[in-house]
């Protein structure tokens, strides 16, 4: 019967196998044949001589009677045997050694059937041997043979999960690809954004500056109106008595004695901002730092701490309302938030616009984002 091999194929193992085995006993047992045959030839020429020397045996032995009856007194008495008698006894001897030589040739041939039975039974062995293990080759054949197909099962499995997994990772590409066209369109509109705002701000940082401005130069002009008025007053006037405006220029007066002399910064001091609601002075220089002073006790001070993180020197200061807060403007476009119970950096602000007039911009939002 026909089976598929590996490769789908199929052959007939078992004829050929079976056609080996016919060739190799055929080639074998072929060369003895004649021998066998021989032997039997031999066998029946031994016992046809017996039986022929047997009957001679009988025949000599009556002739020999016989002939000792016919023959003369006289010629017994000579002693000399018949021509006939003597031919027969040289007969006799004649297949006696022929019948040794037969029994000779017997025993040979009995000796090399032994041998060739023992050759027979090895082969016999041998060939049990060989059927055992065909058996055991065609036992591991159905085994792999079947191991062969699981693997392919297994290999079409994992072809088809690679399949699988090809189509989930285009997919997962193609998603990618529109996130990131995504994220670059909104990175754009963002960007976008971020420079509106800053249009805006800057806007509103210039608005805030001329309102400032025009602040400053009336809150000015009217302290000129009130010192050329209270020049032209020279009575002894009470500062009880005096209105806003002179005791504003009583206060703005220039002092006579120092109070107080602090060495804050070891560069420039750009600014000086006192606490609402405390007696802490608040100064920016250009070593880009910003240092609380406590002045509660008169001709001393004390500091409170130093506020870090600023990378241009510092241009204004300013505090919010409940004093929590100090804000910083530095030369680098940026402001900088800071707490002052534990001096940390909470906010930075980073707006093209001049950093003294953003202080005080931010300062009226009163940080209450904070």
């Amino acid at each position: 019967m026909a089976t598929p091999n590996l490769f789908g194929e199929t052959s007939d193992w078992r004829k050929s196998i079976l056609s080996q085995l016919q060739n190799r006993n055929r080639q074998e047992c072929q060369p003895f044949n004649d021998l066998i045959a021989l032997h039997n030839r031999l066998f029946e020429s031994a016992a046809a001589l017996r039986t022929e020397n047997r009957e001679l045996f009988v025949e000599n032995e009556t002739l020999r009677r016989q002939s000792l009856e016919r023959l003369p007194r006289n010629s017994l008495s000579d002693g000399k045997p018949n021509d006939r008698v003597q031919a027969l006894e040289q007969k006799l001897l004649m297949q006696q050694e022929e019948l040794t030589e037969l029994h000779r040739r017997k025993g040979e041939n009995a000796q090399q059937i032994i041998d060739l039975n023992k050759k027979l039974q090895e082969k016999e062995k041998q060939l049990n041997a060989l059927e055992i293990s065909l058996k055991d080759s065609l036992t591991v054949s159905s085994t792999l043979r079947l191991d062969t197909q699981l693997y392919q099962n297994k290999i079409k499995e994992l072809e088809n999960l690679l399949q699988l997994l090809r189509d989930e990772h285009q997919a997962l590409q193609l998603t990618c690809a529109s996130l990131e066209e995504k994220l670059r369109k909104t990175q754009e509109e963002n960007n976008t954004l971020v420079e509106r705002l800053i249009r805006y701000k800057s806007k509103d940082a210039e608005k805030m500056n001329e309102e400032n401005e025009n602040f400053v130069r009336k809150r000015q002009a009217k302290l000129q109106k009130e010192l050329e008025e209270a020049a032209k007053d020279t009575r002894p006037t009470s500062p009880d008595k005096l209105g806003e405006g002179a005791a504003t220029v009583l206060e703005n007066t220039l002092p006579t004695k120092l109070s107080t002399k602090i060495d804050s910064h070891e560069g420039e001091v750009h600014a000086v901002k006192w606490s609402p609601v405390d007696r802490i002075v608040a100064t920016g220089g250009a070593d880009r730092k910003v240092k609380l002073w406590d002045v509660s006790k008169v001709g001393q001070y004390e500091s409170k701490g130093t506020l870090v993180g600023s990378s241009g020197a510092i241009m204004s200061v300013d505090f919010d309302c409940t004093g929590c807060f100090v804000l910083g403007a530095s030369s680098d476009f940026a402001s900088r938030v800071w707490t002052v119970s534990d001096l940390r950096l909470r906010v930075r602000i980073l707006i093209h616009v001049g950093c003294i007039i953003l202080a005080v911009w931010v300062s009226s939002l009163e940080l209450n984002y904070l």
